[in-house]
């Protein structure tokens, strides 16, 4: 589900964070990036199967996992664009709303 190009954005984003920590153990930055993209892996799943039902309710958890993932990652930007969608419902989006903006913001991670 997260293209080659984005997994190799969190691995290069990954690398100099850690790199500017001075943190060089390759074994170390190896297993954060693959922790980090089976992580975004499996909720990117998780976010799949709600936007398919009718029930929306656990998805502004999801989305601020990916969020969190994100800015473990050092994805800043593209984290901030999740920070919203836990909010749409509160704000007086409807579910077809919501579901419309969570698929934009998802493709970033198929290209």
């Amino acid at each position: 589900m997260v293209s080659e190009n984005y997994k190799n954005r969190i691995k290069n984003s990954i690398i100099n964070r850690f790199s500017a920590m001075g943190v060089d153990d390759e074994e170390t930055i190896n297993e954060l990036i693959k922790v980090a993209i089976e992580s975004l892996e499996e909720t990117l799943s998780k976010i799949d199967e709600i936007l398919k039902g009718d029930n929306l309710e656990e998805l502004g958890f999801y989305t601020h996992t990916i969020k969190g993932i994100l800015l473990n990652a050092g994805l800043d930007e593209d984290a901030e664009s999740f920070k919203e969608i836990k909010h749409l419902a509160e704000n007086g989006k409807t579910e077809e709303e919501i579901k419309k903006i969570t698929i934009e913001r998802l493709s970033i991670f198929k290209g």
